[in-house]
């Protein structure tokens, strides 16, 4: 299963309940974020690796993991 606490505080979700969120790419593996940190972890705009990485992860939260 994948790891998807935030990478700054460690926080499994937003504080409004909502799901953590893939923001960026660092050396191939994933990092993601709470609302809360998105705009200081997130990667540029436009970035098409990032937003690969986040389909897949909406398709692997979906499918994959129960």
């Amino acid at each position: 299963m994948t790891d998807t606490r935030c990478r700054t505080c460690g926080a499994p979700q937003s504080v409004d309940g909502t799901p953590t969120t893939l923001v960026a790419l660092d050396a191939g593996a994933a990092v993601y974020a709470c609302a809360e940190h998105a705009a200081e972890l997130g990667a540029p705009p436009g970035d098409l690796a990032v937003a690969l990485a986040q389909l897949l992860d909406v398709y692997r939260r979906l499918y994959d993991d129960p």
